[in-house]
């Protein structure tokens, strides 16, 4: 309302009126008006009709946004944990990729704003998603493949290539158990975002 204000009071300086002003009777004032007032008035209707911007989104509500967004990605990951765990039991986990984490600050962002556990909620899936991440890494690093040297007895020295997780002295467990249990963190991570979103906003 004050935009639309300020456009007419603009328009109505521009052709020598006032607002607010009582009605002109005079003859020599209806006639100074002319062509320049018509123009001008058709301006400020065409104005007028012109849309209002958006308010911007403060900063806590892109923060409570954020946390909503990645709690649904995860939910839609984790309708799929059977395929996940396959998918990346076979090297192709590039198939699911995991949400971008929530940062620790965009919670802070809601610190002042929420219930007292809020922060504490905040830490505990800081430390669910990283350990979800760390073990896709693993997972991932399990089927990269490695050129090992093999020696037979009474056989020349031979190189073969492999997987790294099943290359000898690697002291890494199967694909499958590492996504297994990215799986249960990733669900972890979830529980606390959804525990998260109830209590972002005081009540």
């Amino acid at each position: 309302m004050a935009l639309r204000a300020l456009l007419l009071a603009l328009v109505a300086q521009a052709s020598g009126l006032k607002i607010g002003a009582s009605h002109i009777t005079h003859p020599a004032a209806v006639a100074g008006v002319g062509r320049r007032s018509a123009l001008a008035g058709a301006a400020a209707a065409a104005l007028l009709q012109l849309p209002l911007p958006a308010f911007a989104q403060t900063n806590e509500e892109k923060a409570q946004a954020q946390i909503r967004e990645t709690s649904a990605a995860l939910h839609k990951l984790l309708d799929h944990k059977k395929e996940f765990v396959a998918a990346y039991a076979e090297g192709k986990g590039d198939r699911f990729p995991v949400p971008s984490a929530v940062p620790f600050t965009v919670f802070q962002t809601l610190e002042k704003t929420a219930e007292p556990e809020f922060m504490a909620i905040a830490i505990d899936y800081a430390e669910a998603s990283r350990g979800a991440r760390d073990l896709i890494k693993l997972a991932k690093l399990t089927k990269q493949p490695v050129e090992v040297s093999i020696k037979e007895t009474g056989k020349p020295r031979r190189t073969a290539v492999t997987e790294y997780g099943s290359a000898e002295g690697s002291g890494l467990s199967t694909a499958e158990e590492y996504a297994e249990r990215a799986a249960a963190e990733l669900l972890a991570a979830s529980i606390c975002l959804d525990e998260a979103i109830k209590v972002m906003v005081a009540k």
